[in-house]
């Protein structure tokens, strides 16, 4: 395991995985306070993970932390608390949306997920709005968010419907950005729960349960190689409050197709933060099976990077991506980078037509680093 991993900073982090601590959480915080803590190294990692405000909730009343820090933690989280309450009010008049149109949508994630798990919707890092929709209310979702101040990247609508179709089969949702005050930054609008590796092959009509809740963030946590401890914070908040029969759990896993995310998660929930693998799933498990994934993962948690920030990353994340696709040949992760909505934008091109983005990439590329600079 990385030397990153195993810093007394790291392990201090690592103490406030929960909202109530347990023994061993207690434990563990001792052991760290009990180094030297470099201060700047502490923020620089809970900044990177993104943990700040569960973080400050579980170290506010220790005198061993800098005040310097504290006084970062606090303001942090204060903002934080104020960007739930706006996430907690477009999720309501989304809902209104929802309702007053006619179909079916339900928030991932977020403030939700804290509000019932951490008993707090602010003590979660809130970034971005994540919902899913069905496919036929994706148009009158997208005009409203456009009438509230959002564009989205591509703009939705500049698109044909061969720009559409090829972004539904390759990708599960579509970004929207504000800087209008009072809104959150990002929405994320999935017409998929998961993404074109395979997997977790849930089609919702409702809300999920808390076991498919549960499977949905190994998921996207283990697509994602666990980047940001955030995402494995949420796991021990779930657990504490949830009595799983694992038996179920496992057997839903296997009926989603995610029973590898689920396995995965559990060697990552052991190997970080000392969780116990339930009995039922350490009886089947393989650990060499998973071994590449589980260095991978490792080694993105202890990165000090910036996700996918340079062509070693990519290349990496890749490899890691194509290591859990569910065919060897995945067409939609390879035709992602076959074309852009950059080529769209240069060279518009009727629906009819779409395929000639292929053969032209290279030489669109060409030209906009040729006409761009200039």
């Amino acid at each position: 395991m990385s030397i990153a991993i195993l810093s007394p900073e790291f392990k201090l982090m690592l103490s406030c995985c929960r909202v109530i601590p347990g023994n061993k959480e207690l434990k563990q915080r001792e052991e760290a306070f009990s180094k030297s803590i470099d201060g700047e190294v502490f923020w620089v990692l809970v900044l990177r993970h993104r943990v700040f405000p569960i973080v400050w909730f579980n170290l506010q009343q220790d005198a061993r932390l800098p005040i310097s820090l504290k006084e970062k933690l606090k303001q942090y989280s204060e903002n934080n608390q104020r960007l739930a309450l706006q996430s907690l009010l477009i999720q309501h008049r989304m809902q209104k949306v929802f309702e007053e149109q006619g179909f079916k949508g339900f928030f991932l994630k977020g403030v939700k997920l804290s509000e019932l798990y951490y008993g707090d919707p602010a003590l979660r890092h809130v970034t971005d709005l994540d919902f899913w929709v069905e496919e036929r209310g994706i148009r009158s979702i997208t005009e409203w968010l456009y009438n509230e101040g959002y564009v989205s990247e591509p703009d939705f609508r500049q698109l044909n419907t061969g720009h559409f179709n090829f972004i539904k089969r390759i990708d599960h949702d579509l970004q929207f950005i504000t800087d209008k005050s009072g809104l959150p930054n990002v929405i994320e609008l999935h017409w998929k729960l998961r993404g074109p590796l395979g997997g977790f092959n849930l089609t919702p009509d409702r809300p999920m349960n808390e076991v498919d809740s549960f499977l949905y963030l190994c998921a996207h946590g283990t697509e994602h190689g666990w980047f940001r401890l955030k995402w494995l914070f949420d796991l021990p908040q779930i657990m504490d409050r949830v009595v799983f029969d694992w038996v179920q759990v496992r057997e839903r896993a296997l009926m989603l197709d995610c029973l590898d995310h689920l396995e995965i998660t559990m060697m990552v929930l052991e190997s970080i933060l000392n969780e116990p693998i339930p009995e039922v799933i350490k009886g089947y498990l393989h650990p060499s099976k998973y071994a590449f994934q589980i260095r991978y993962i490792h080694e993105a948690i202890a990165s000090s990077s910036v996700f996918n920030d340079n062509d070693a990353n990519r290349l990496a994340y890749f490899r890691y991506m194509h290591s859990l696709s569910r065919k060897r040949i995945n067409w939609a992760l390879f035709l992602k980078y076959l074309t852009s909505h950059n080529d769209w934008k240069l060279l518009p091109l009727p629906p009819s037509l779409f395929f000639l983005y292929f053969p032209l990439r290279p030489f669109l590329i060409l030209w906009r680093r040729i006409f761009e600079k200039h």
